[in-house]
């Protein structure tokens, strides 16, 4: 007999102007009472090497002390397994959106034989599956750029800095000064791999708005280039707004946008160009 189960994946999110997450467990709320949480408190390096600008110790603080709220919640919830309506009202608490740096996806309902070996599939499906695959991302793209930067432009130094001023600035992993002027060119990986259509237009308007204000503080670089990659699933929703807000990005004055999957060749004919304004 199927048992429904209503569940959520925890995700991790310091910085959510950016739009980037690693997801870090699940809860699940189950028709026969049955409230079951996983959350992965063994991993920390993956994390933090692809957040590298957050302090260790702060994520293993504040995913310590979110982890045991996930327990009181899901034990408070086993010792009252025959009120559903109270279960209920503690799961949407729970999972309600937050300003924190752990906040919960979208929910959603699975039907199941066995809820325990669900959760354990949902949290492999998800966690192991984003750090795994996913969560080094925009990591992997850096290196990438990191490599083809020093081996196609030996005349360009390209360095880590924080444009801007005091009041506003935008940090960029590679920054190419002509003669240490204004900067030339500044260079970012974005990946759009993001697990609905709304992430992926929330993270460009973020980043759109980013670039605004960086331009009214006066730290806009000649040329901006977002090196993207697109979700890697087809569904049609997604890739539409992939298309849909790299469009806007590629049509805000001084930034261009290029394809991470773009020929090396190419890549560097375009990354010469600098200036297209």
């Amino acid at each position: 007999m199927s048992t429904f189960c209503n569940y959520a994946v925890l995700r991790f999110q310091p910085y959510p102007e950016t739009g980037e997450f690693a997801n870090l467990g699940i809860v699940m709320l189950c028709s026969n009472g049955q409230f079951l949480q996983r959350v992965e408190t063994r991993t920390r390096k993956r994390v933090t090497d692809f957040f590298d600008k957050l302090d260790p110790s702060i994520f293993r603080r504040a995913r310590h002390e979110f982890a045991d709220e996930v327990k009181r919640v899901a034990e408070l919830a086993n010792a009252n397994a025959g009120d559903f309506a109270l279960q209920m009202g503690l799961f949407k608490h729970l999972i309600a959106p937050s300003e924190t740096m752990f906040r919960f996806g979208p929910p959603g309902t699975i039907a199941s034989s066995d809820p325990a070996k669900t959760l354990d599939e949902l949290f492999n499906r998800y966690v192991h599956h984003d750090f795994d695959q996913r969560e080094e991302v925009e990591t992997t793209i850096k290196r990438r750029l990191n490599i083809l930067l020093k081996e196609q432009f030996v005349d360009r130094i390209y360095r880590e800095e924080r444009l801007g001023d005091e009041l506003y600035h935008v940090t960029f992993p590679f920054v190419w000064r002509h003669h240490e002027h204004a900067p030339r060119q500044a260079i970012r990986p974005l990946s759009f791999d993001l697990d609905d259509p709304k992430s992926i237009l929330d993270k460009g308007d973020r980043w759109i708005m980013q670039m605004n204000r960086l331009t009214k503080h006066g730290g806009m670089p000649e040329d901006t280039v977002f090196v993207c990659q697109a979700p890697q699933s087809q569904e049609a929703k997604r890739i539409q707004s992939y298309r849909e807000i790299t469009a806007e990005l590629a049509n805000t004055q001084h930034i261009r946008v290029i394809p991470q999957e773009t020929p090396v060749s190419q890549m560097r004919e375009m990354l010469a160009e600098t200036v297209r304004h």
